[in-house]
């Protein structure tokens, strides 16, 4: 949308999904949204309206010994959304959204490329977003 830039962005199946933040994003300022769909056609938007982003996201540094990188989440109902961008030992980079319902995995979208933009996570950091819990991709 005008006005926002696009924090995480990938194609996955012909569908496009974003994380978008307003400018001035901030603690308890601005917005950040999340939309899954094709142009002119959004199936998905979070928040449905206006939240400060500490309220409708939280956000966590994940790893082990095989991989490390970022998350962000939200939750609608029941469904649990995680948008990750992990680096994962000796095949590189992967990004995608995991769709979990009581703790079960409904699915693992891939993105079809790279879906981070620029400074992507120096906004979300400046948000100062809660804590994601589990601080896993689960």
């Amino acid at each position: 949308q005008p006005g926002e830039t696009a924090v995480f962005s990938c194609a996955i199946g012909g569908k496009i999904a974003s994380l978008c933040a307003s400018a001035g994003i901030g603690p308890g300022q601005g917005s950040l949204t999340y939309r899954f769909g094709r142009r002119g056609a959004i199936e998905l938007t979070h928040p449905a309206s206006p939240t400060p982003p500490d309220q409708a996201f939280s956000t966590a540094v994940i790893g082990d010994a095989g991989f490390a990188g970022d998350i962000v989440r939200f939750s609608r109902g029941e469904t649990r959304y995680t948008l990750y961008s992990i680096i994962v030992k000796g095949q590189g980079e992967r990004d995608g959204i995991r769709v979990s319902r009581g703790g079960h995995k409904l699915a693992d979208l891939k993105c079809k490329d790279f879906a981070l933009g620029g400074d992507a996570w120096k906004l979300l950091y400046s948000a100062k977003l809660p804590k994601a819990e589990p601080a896993s991709l689960d």
